[in-house]
């Protein structure tokens, strides 16, 4: 710097390369990088509500790659969950249990790869990329990087995902090369953890390189714990309030839940809980009252009439509906389904925007009903007489999924055996061409949405019993479980007696005349033959 004049063109360009090489942490040893494993674990379990199971296996990952000098050259950490459900939250968490600096990245509005990787020196006002730059702010080479948003990398750009994949894969990323600096970056003393929402948003170039870790949503007494724990205490501090300001029930926290979210995380829950709180505050203020309850009247005066109306058993059992449990990026819902017959072709119809999976489950639903015709005592011409209509309600929120063939199965037996379904019984479960149920997935959000129902047996596949042990104690004592192998075992626990009608009557009524006639044609033909043998015999005689 001090042979180049100052006046030169290219003194600005020159001086700020060489200060950004000097600002960068190039030392490997910035912070404290011994593991503390008990910190680490202690701030896991306190930020974090969630499985123990989620919780070890994420400590167990970490402290390997930690224990390793980060020389470990295993896949990247990847958490998956719904929006809300405490990703960034839980490595932030590890980033304080590790003494280390934090660093979230969101990738959404990256559309070039000069933002990953920089852009060269020659183009005019070039900078480092993204990365340089926040180590270059962070002034360590070991932080918790964060990089969120993984499903829109590039809206399906390969180059920008490859980019990504060289800073933050640990056989590549201790040689990094940013195109403004030009020399190799060492990036492999730092922790790097990917977020996603969905596992098809996980771009396929680094899909072998990543390992997904499963953040379920919360249930119901989940959500309440949390709100008390976490999102109350700095809403009373933000506005200035007691705790003695404001009544903070849990019933009025599940009315808030049930009547104005659908989430599975927390995001709309807490956006609400501070409106609540500033709604309170601004009264407070202005004198109006000096105490509050969260209860009905508070949310209507807030929020206006409920915004959910719930799924609800049928009162009384019935022929053709069925109640089943679905699995959504909200959570567990009951899912109602509606079967009949009429008059036709023996057709079948489907309804209720449904998926390209469901429909092939509704057909394999239908084939093993109909090679089960004499079991279920169906007469086999129904089939080619009637038509079948299967409806799914909220018909404008698209389903698919393999998990309500044994419902679907339940309620085409149903209309045609004309036998009615229990309607204190919820069902889940994928059915196979053989009559198989197999396991399916989303059992504790299932669960739990019976139990916020109100009812009392859940019926799934043997194989999904494994999954009863991540369920609060108090909804598997309330519950009683059903556990089936085969449509077969489902029949004899749901379908209730046989109840037909008018038409069946009448078809009985006609077989039973025909039967009657048939034997009374039988009887007159016998007496005819004596008759006609003494006949015969008198005209031989004559002869």
């Amino acid at each position: 710097m001090a042979i180049l004049p100052i006046g030169a063109a290219e003194y600005a360009s020159v001086r700020h390369f060489v200060e950004v090489l000097l600002s960068l942490p190039w030392s490997k040893e910035q912070l404290n990088d011994s593991l503390d494993m008990k910190s680490l674990e202690t701030a896991i379990f306190k930020d974090y509500y969630g499985t123990d199971k989620t919780k070890r296996r994420i400590i167990e990952r970490i402290s390997s790659n930690i224990l390793t000098g980060g020389s470990e050259k295993g896949p990247i950490i990847c958490f998956m969950g719904s929006a809300g459900t405490g990703k960034a939250t839980l490595a932030r968490s590890i980033a304080r249990g590790l003494k280390r600096e934090f660093l979230r990245l969101s990738l959404g509005s990256i559309v070039d790869i000069t933002e990953l990787k920089g852009m060269p020196r020659s183009m005019i006002g070039a900078t480092p990329g993204v990365f340089i730059r926040e180590l270059q702010r962070l002034k360590t080479s070991n932080p918790v990087i964060y990089v969120e948003d993984l499903e829109y990398l590039g809206d399906g750009d390969n180059s920008l995902a490859l980019a990504l994949l060289e800073v933050m894969d640990h056989r590549l990323n201790h040689r990094f090369i940013d195109n403004f600096i030009g020399i190799p970056f060492d990036f492999s003393k730092a922790l790097f953890i990917c977020g996603v929402r969905y596992p098809d948003g996980i771009p396929e170039v680094i899909d072998n390189r990543i390992e997904a870790i499963e953040i379920p949503g919360y249930i119901e007494k989940e959500k309440v714990s949390i709100a008390r724990k976490h999102l109350i205490p700095p809403l009373l501090k933000k506005y200035t309030l007691a705790r003695t300001d404001v009544s903070v029930t849990a019933d009025g926290l599940v009315r808030l839940i049930r009547d104005y979210t659908m989430e599975s995380g927390l995001l709309e829950f807490s956006r609400l809980l501070d409106r609540i709180f500033r709604h309170v505050a601004s009264e407070r203020r202005s004198k109006k009252r000096k105490k509050w309850k969260l209860d009905s009247p508070l949310l209507e005066s807030v929020f206006g009439a409920p915004m959910y109306i719930p799924e609800k058993p049928m009162k009384e059992p019935q022929i053709g509906v069925a109640t089943g449990l679905a699995w959504t990026g909200v959570g567990g819902e009951l899912m109602l389904i509606e079967c009949l017959k009429m008059r036709g072709d023996g057709n079948i119809v489907y309804t209720g925007s449904l998926g390209e999976v469901m429909r092939e489950s509704i057909q394999a639903a239908h084939s093993y009903i109909r090679s089960m015709a004499d079991m279920l005592g169906i007469d086999h011409d129904d089939f080619k007489n009637f038509d079948i209509h299967v409806h799914f309600p909220s018909a404008a929120i698209p389903k698919d999924g393999p998990s309500a063939g044994i419902a679907v199965s339940l309620v085409i037996a149903s209309v045609m055996a004309e036998r009615p379904i229990r309607n204190d019984i919820a069902m889940t479960g994928e059915v196979s061409l053989q009559g198989n149920v197999l396991p399916v997935g989303g059992i504790k959000e299932k669960v739990a949405a019976a139990h916020r129902a109100n009812i009392p047996y859940v019926c799934m596949p043997r194989e999904n019993e494994k999954d009863l042990k991540d369920l609060p104690k108090e909804i598997t004592r309330s519950t009683k479980f059903i556990f089936v192998g085969s449509v077969d075992e489902l029949f004899e626990q749901a379908l209730l007696d046989f109840t037909p009608s008018s038409y069946t009557l009448e078809k009985m009524f006609a077989v039973e005349l025909e039967k009657a006639r048939r034997k009374r044609s039988a009887k007159v033909a016998k007496k005819r033959k004596p008759a006609r043998k003494a006949a015969r015999k008198t005209t031989k005689k004559k002869k």
